[in-house]
């Protein structure tokens, strides 16, 4: 068995976070994997194809070993492919670390194409390069509970290690903080509230085999549920009056929804006191956003053009501090406005964003 010691000792002089993350993990030899991987603070590798490495390559893939580690990649992961998001984050992480001037070992995942992206725009690049094979390889929404239970460090373990890692002066702090990106919890159990307030907007596949058990006593056969698919429009204020606390609290709510389906259709509308940018986010690949805006607050352009479009969705989820104008009649969606506070609207239902301590 390698000794990583010297190795750990010179991270934590020269780089402190990936000396202070890579110290904790635990080191494994694992002859069934190629080259190297690591699995829930554990950092495990293949003796002969490591002995094969020099110094610096065996510091760089500590290196990516602390990285996966500090991003928490399992619970980010969400609904995506395994395979296609490991390689994703392996992207990002590389390219950072061969950027910082780092010595890679021979045949590493990397494309200087993506320099300075996320992991999750990285997803969305591959996905679509992968797609068929991206759809067909999801994990359900119960596989991951069953891994989550087998973790060997808890979620908040490993991210109280990553906070305090990310104190420590360290020559790429500020890369390394962009890459890491932390996320805001959500605030709304999106779970709930999908099942009692827009459950009846799931639009399913539908399939004979097995049918529906409801009516078979009466002969009657109904198509069972073969994959849960949500369509959803969802519209964010990005006018002046929404501050970038605000915003980002936003994005993670939306993020918060994405990751309760294998499969969705999104309609993803930015608008202040205009339409600023309309995607479609289709089969589940990752929602990126162009939040460009910071004028005044109009709701009424996006009413007009969801009302444009030949399929109307049944729901418009609006996320907005509320302080603008409203069209003068009711449209034909169903709109829930999520916001900081309970106001009085013409139309729709208020979700409030309650704080964490409440």
């Amino acid at each position: 068995m390698i000794d990583f010691s010297p190795l750990k000792a010179k991270l934590l002089l020269d780089y402190p976070f990936f000396g202070t993350i890579a110290s904790g993990m635990e080191n494994v030899v694992n002859d069934n994997i190629e080259s190297f991987a690591t699995r829930e603070g554990r950092f495990e590798y293949r003796e002969g194809y490591m002995e094969s490495l020099g110094d610096a390559e065996r510091i760089f893939a500590l290196c990516n070993s602390a990285l996966h580690e500090a991003l928490s990649h399992t619970h980010r992961r969400g609904n995506r492919s395994p395979w296609l998001w490991n390689m994703a984050c392996d992207y990002a992480i590389n390219t950072l670390l061969i950027e910082s001037g780092f010595t890679p070992p021979p045949s590493i995942t990397y494309d200087k194409r993506f320099g300075n992206l996320s992991a999750e725009e990285i997803y969305h690049e591959l996905s679509l390069e992968f797609l068929d094979q991206e759809q067909n390889d999801r994990d359900s929404d119960e596989g991951r509970d069953d891994d989550w239970l087998d973790e060997k460090l808890s979620r908040a373990q490993r991210e109280k290690r990553s906070e305090e890692a990310l104190e420590k002066s360290d020559p790429l702090s500020e890369a390394i903080h962009r890459l890491i990106q932390p996320h805001k919890k959500s605030l709304i159990d999106w779970r709930n509230e999908l099942r009692e307030r827009i459950g009846g907007y799931y639009v399913s596949d539908y399939t004979l085999i097995p049918p529906s058990k409801k009516l078979l006593y009466d002969g009657v056969y109904l198509p069972g549920v073969h994959s849960r698919h949500l369509e959803l429009s969802i519209a964010i204020d990005s006018s002046g009056s929404v501050n970038e606390v605000l915003l980002a609290q936003f994005i993670a709510e939306v993020e918060s929804i994405t990751e309760l389906f294998s499969s969705y259709t999104i309609d993803l509308i930015v608008c202040d006191d205009r339409i600023r940018s309309h995607v479609r986010f289709e089969r589940g690949e990752a929602i990126t956003y162009a939040l460009s805006g910071g004028a005044g607050t109009d709701f009424r352009p996006v009413f007009e053009l969801i009302e444009s479009w030949v399929y109307r969705p049944k729901c418009l989820l609006y996320f907005t501090d509320l302080d603008g104008k409203f069209p003068p009649y009711e449209p034909m969606v169903e709109t829930l406005w999520i916001a900081p506070k309970d106001t009085d609207v013409p139309f729709g239902r208020v979700i409030v964003l309650k704080d964490e301590n409440d």
